[in-house]
């Protein structure tokens, strides 16, 4: 069995690093810092709730994150969607998903640092998410394109690859892979791949049914639902910040949570709270107990055991990415609406 990762440094004394006067701080090393590295993107549509910070547009294309990425490989057919199970499939999402999260640089996160990215001359600021984003958004186009992109394909045959991705959403949920699940449901909710009437008509009863209690879940299991959930409970009622941590590392459940929902609570508290004196205080402790929940879950990451299937790698890095332009044109085209 492979050795166990270390765990990154613990978010004891966060405090001074978060003052105003103390910006700069934000980018030095200490405890606001995981592991740095790459990361991934939102799904379209109707993917991210309203309010949700995650932008397809803005984020560059990200490389995949597992060890043995194969881009120079020789080229060869790719293989299709299906001829990979359920199973595996979720596995090897899972498997970046956790490298991802496990690598974000908490400090980018903050509403104040991430809520900046958009003036001219910020485009490389927060690399860590953006990278994270990029990889949503190259899931969302893997999914979108596995249904659009075979012209040969009937609406049956849309209806099966449909099938597939939610039973992939269905083993996703099974091993705590929240970022994938609701990348899934949001790429299967969006107008290319939603308005295809005659290919939702061929999707089982079963199958629908599968993917509202999916949606459900997404809705549901939020960052609060999460937190409340099994060894993570009692891992954030632990006082002593590095027994919470060996309660998790000791549990051995991964978890991969759904990056945005954080965005999304730490830039509501940037903007909420006003920058006076006293509510600095107040929301520098909320910041840093959203930024201590996030580095429990990174440490819950570092528990799969999961090893990238090199076939997998290659199809993902090379698959055709369509513009949201393209894909929605192309949707119209396979199933024209009705006049």
């Amino acid at each position: 069995m492979p050795a166990l990762e270390p765990a990154p440094p613990l978010l004891a004394d966060l405090g001074p690093a978060l003052e105003p006067e103390s910006r700069a701080a934000l980018g030095a090393p200490g405890y606001l810092h995981s592991a740095p590295g790459p990361a991934p993107a939102p799904a379209p549509g109707e993917g991210p709730p309203p309010g949700t910070v995650l932008e397809p547009q803005s984020a560059p294309e990200s490389s995949c994150p597992c060890r043995g990425s194969v881009k120079n490989q020789p080229s060869e057919e790719l293989p299709d969607m299906t001829t990979f199970p359920p199973r595996l499939l979720a596995e090897q999402l899972t498997l970046m998903d956790a490298e991802l999260f496990k690598n974000v640089v908490l400090y980018e996160c903050l509403g104040c640092i991430w809520g900046q990215r958009h003036p001219k001359g910020n485009e490389h600021m927060a690399p860590t998410v953006r990278a994270t984003i990029a990889h949503f958004n190259r899931l969302t186009n893997c999914i979108t394109t596995s249904c659009l992109g075979d012209h040969s394909m009937s609406a049956r045959d849309r209806a099966r690859v449909v099938e597939h991705w939610i039973k992939v959403a269905r083993e996703c949920l099974s091993l705590n892979n929240f970022s994938s699940v609701h990348v899934i449901v949001s790429a299967l909710r969006s107008n290319p791949i939603g308005q295809l009437h005659k290919t939702w008509a061929g999707v089982s009863s079963k199958s629908m049914k599968e993917l509202k209690e999916l949606c459900k879940k997404d809705t549901a299991v939020k960052r609060d639902l999460l937190i409340k959930a099994g060894s993570f409970k009692v891992a954030t009622q632990e006082r002593n910040p590095q027994r919470a941590q060996m309660r998790l590392r000791r549990q051995k459940k991964g978890v991969v949570p759904f990056l945005g929902d954080f965005l999304t609570e730490l830039q509501r508290l940037d903007s909420a709270i006003p920058d006076d004196l006293d509510g600095n205080t107040n929301k520098r402790s909320k910041e840093v107990r959203v930024l201590q929940e996030m580095q429990l879950l990174q440490v819950a990451a570092m528990n799969y055991r999961l090893r990238p299937l090199e076939k997998f790698v290659t199809y993902f890095t090379r698959m055709e990415q369509l513009s949201d332009k393209e894909s929605y044109k192309l949707s119209c085209q396979l199933e024209p609406e009705n006049p």
